[in-house]
């Protein structure tokens, strides 16, 4: 047996009979009736709306504003189980628009396909883009309030921080469709200033339509609404109360705001004409700022600043005398004449204090002298006398009072026939007696 298989014509004859066993096996199909045929492993599918992505745009200077078609059909081939396997989502198709800039361009499509599986057909092969360049231009924030405040309360115009004004970039040809940039808030029946606000701004057409595609810079602001009490801006008038201290006297006296805001309910403001300071005089020693606290007095709730600070020149005073000025006799009643018998002159000489600068300036014409006849009759009396003076002057000196005396007008038409002349309603007499009465205390 051995030397059987160790002869060549036997080994040669067992490897035939097994090549023959092997391609036996090989082409072996229990199946009579299919065919052996490898080609009926693959199969051709039609895979419908597939949608166009497109890439690689430079999105800072232009925007695909049109694209045609959107999707398109494929036909593919590939084994079954594959073809099965692969969904719908896998099938990609692109476009490449790095190399675009404005206007309309036709390019070619890339696919991108499931493993396995092979482009049969594409209908269209390629695509029609449109592009547009962007243009940027700046507007000014329009922040608006939504509602009404807690009743006695007003709102105030919004605070935008950091900045009221903003960029917004579109294609150019929507561009001018922006009329305006803002964002609203909502303030019904607030009573307190809502603060550090965030809101997203909205650009808006003519039609008041908010305009999607629009892109702002920045896009969320900061805003305050102050929320108040009612206030009304008054002008400030100062009242000088007492004397400045011997020898001294107001040179300049400027204070550093001219009028407030004052806070409270409506009906109390409307009566509000000014509001008044009060300015102690009698410890004015020295030159320098002066800060006068205001008084609040209800129903006001607030006044803003809460007080007024005052530069104040305070020199050496000086005097200076006006002679000869006229007396100016008010109050006198009707059907009566008056006549000032001292001083005979019928004029005052007024001595009047005060800083140099001031007195330098001065004319006889600044200055009135009145003496008030009101509720006497016939009779003589001793009146005193008002100095009507400017700011930071006083009287040191002078006429202070005069003697008049008072008659019925009748009967001093009937003494001026007797020799006397009546002057502007003071009796000049000729005659130097005259009957005097006792003067009132």
């Amino acid at each position: 047996m051995d030397k059987w298989l160790n002869n060549p014509t036997a080994a040669k004859l067992i490897a035939l009979a097994v090549a023959i066993l092997m391609w036996a096996v090989v082409h072996f199909d229990p199946d009579e009736s299919t065919p052996n045929n490898v080609s009926s492993l693959y199969d051709t599918k039609v895979i419908e709306g597939v949608t166009i992505q497109p890439y690689g745009l430079d999105e800072r200077n232009y925007v695909l504003i049109g694209m045609e078609p959107l999707k398109v059909n494929l036909t593919v081939k590939g084994s079954k189980s594959d073809l099965k396997t692969a969904q719908s989502k896998d099938y990609r198709l692109r476009v490449d628009l790095r190399t675009v800039g404005e206007g309309e361009h036709t390019l070619q499509l890339e696919e991108n396909l499931p493993r396995g599986i092979t482009l049969v057909s594409m209908s269209p092969t390629s695509v029609l883009v449109k592009i547009e360049a962007l243009q940027t231009k700046e507007f000014e924030v329009d922040v608006q309030t939504k509602g009404n405040p807690a009743k006695g309360y007003k709102v105030g115009t919004p605070i935008i921080k950091p900045s009221n004004r903003v960029h917004v970039t579109l294609p150019k040809s929507q561009l001018t469709n922006v009329v305006s940039v803002g964002a609203t808030i909502e303030i019904d029946g607030e009573k307190e200033t809502i603060k550090n606000k965030s809101v997203k701004l909205a650009a808006y057409d003519e039609s008041g339509k908010v305009i999607e595609e629009a892109v702002i810079e920045p896009a969320v602001l900061e805003v305050e609404v102050p929320i108040t009490n009612p206030f009304k801006t008054v002008p400030l008038q100062f009242k000088l109360i007492g004397h400045m201290p011997a020898g001294l006297s107001i040179s300049s006296f400027k204070p550093e705001v001219e009028q407030v805001t004052l806070y409270g309910p409506q009906d109390a403001l409307d009566k509000i004409e000014f509001l008044e300071v009060e300015v102690q005089l009698d410890s004015l020693r020295n030159s320098g700022k002066v800060s006068v606290p205001l008084k609040i007095v209800a129903p006001i709730i607030e006044i803003s600043p809460a007080e007024v600070s005052i530069n104040i020149e305070v020199l050496l005073s000086t005097t200076r005398t006006l002679e000869g000025l006229t007396i100016s006799l008010s109050g006198l009643g009707e059907g009566l004449l008056a006549t000032i018998t001292d001083p005979s002159t019928g004029r005052a000489d007024i001595t009047i204090q005060g800083a140099p600068a001031i007195l330098d300036r001065l004319s006889p014409g600044d200055v009135d002298v009145i003496a008030d006849l009101s509720g006497r009759g016939p009779g003589i009396y001793t009146v005193p006398l008002i100095v009507s003076l400017e700011r930071f002057m006083e009287q040191a000196g002078g006429t202070k009072s005069i003697t008049v005396e008072i008659k019925d007008e009748a009967a001093a038409t009937a003494t001026t026939t007797d020799g006397e002349e009546a002057v502007g309603g003071n009796i000049v007499e000729e005659d130097d007696e005259q009957t005097q009465e006792p003067v009132p205390q």
